[in-house]
Formats: structure tokens, C-alpha cells, sequence
């Protein structure tokens, strides 16, 4: 098993493990952090994504953002295993592997080139921006056509002092990190070398500019 699998298996298995308590606590703490920072940003034009089971913000996530953002895009996989973007409006359908996808008429790959804001699933994040996805690379192909923040969601301890990287791995600008204690909110964390915006110093979080 490579170490990326091995890594992979590992956060999978301790995402299903969490107890429901502490996802809720993760879960709520990151919906609260987004809304800071899609008001912070001023952001109207947001990309996202339909979570899978366990994965962080889960089934809060889209009616949340369609509460803040004007205009919300998410993601239809293609055969090439590239993201198309539609508007989300409210409908979801099946997508394949086990994906939810947009009804809605789609917009072409290069959609994400005029968004404000982009989330992005993870399993994990190095403190250098490299995002550990699962596995398909369809984010790395869109995460080279993003000029906006991109940040990944993430469960506590899933921002890693370092992930196994290879060449064609594209770095996000941050990580928000979900409460693992009721008295902390989410942490945003920028990624090192990640210039921050001075619209951003004024969010409602624990912010860092990466060292």
C-alpha cells in the first residue's frame, strides 16, 4: 500500500469512527466559520461541493452556503474524471461514484475562473497547502484554474504537518479545521507562502498566515 493509500484508509476509518457527538460539535463549528468567511470575503459567487457520508459540514453544507451566496456552483464529474459546474439550485441528483450532482445546465470546466471563494474536500492537508484527496485527481485539474481563495474542510486532525505529495499535486490555500472541544470554534489555517488578503484579517476566526 502506498503511503498515500495507507493515509487515505486511515482518515477514512476514523471519520466513520467519530463519535456522532464530536462530528456534530466539527460539523456545526464549521458551518459557523464558513459563514464567516463567505460574509468576511463579501464573497457572491462560491463554489462547493455535495459531501459524501462523514465528510466534514455534511448535510449542512449546501443549505447553508445557498443562505449566503447568490450564486453557488457545484461540481459534475465527467468521464475524463475533469468537473464541469452547474448552478446548484436546490435539486440534487446521482452521479457516479456515489456522487450527488446538479440538475441544473452545465457551465463548462472554466466556470471556477470567476468564482470568489472555492471549498474543496479533503481528507487531509500538509501545512504546505498539499491536499490529500481521494484519489481521483479531478481537483488538481480544477485547482489549477482557480485564482480565488480555495480552502478544504476538515474534521480536527486532519491538518498534518505534511502529506505525501506527488508532481502534479496542487495546493490549496488553507484548511478550516472543525472544534474538537465545545468551548473552540473552527481555526482557519493558511497554507505556508499564502498571501492573505486584508479583507480576511477581519473574519470571526483564529487565523495564522502559515509561518
Amino acid at each position: 500500500m502506498s503511503p498515500k493509500s495507507e493515509l487515505r484508509s486511515h482518515i477514512r476509518s476514523a471519520r466513520r469512527a467519530m463519535p456522532s457527538d464530536q462530528r456534530d460539535l466539527s460539523d456545526n463549528s464549521l458551518i459557523s466559520g464558513i459563514s464567516a468567511m463567505v460574509r468576511a470575503a463579501g464573497a457572491r459567487s462560491v463554489a462547493a461541493y455535495a459531501p459524501l457520508p462523514y465528510e466534514p459540514a455534511g448535510a449542512f453544507l449546501l443549505s447553508a452556503l445557498s443562505a449566503l451566496a447568490p450564486r453557488l456552483l457545484l461540481p459534475v464529474l465527467l468521464p475524463s474524471r475533469d468537473l464541469d459546474w452547474a448552478v446548484f439550485d436546490g435539486s440534487l441528483a446521482a452521479g457516479p461514484r456515489g456522487l450527488s450532482e446538479p440538475t441544473g445546465p452545465r457551465l463548462g470546466v472554466d466556470a471556477v475562473r470567476s468564482i470568489d471563494l472555492m471549498l474543496v474536500p479533503a481528507l487531509a492537508v500538509g501545512l504546505d497547502g498539499t491536499r490529500l484527496g481521494q484519489g481521483g485527481g479531478s481537483y488538481d485539474r480544477v485547482l489549477a484554474r482557480v485564482t480565488a481563495p480555495t480552502i478544504a474542510l476538515l474534521h480536527p486532525g486532519e491538518l498534518l504537518p505534511s502529506v505525501p505529495a506527488e508532481a502534479h499535486d496542487q495546493r490549496v490555500s488553507g484548511a478550516l479545521v472543525g472544534a474538537a472541544a465545545r468551548y473552540e470554534t473552527a481555526h482557519l489555517d493558511w497554507t505556508k507562502g499564502c498571501a492573505i488578503p486584508h479583507y480576511w484579517h477581519s473574519i470571526g476566526l483564529s487565523a495564522n498566515d502559515g509561518g
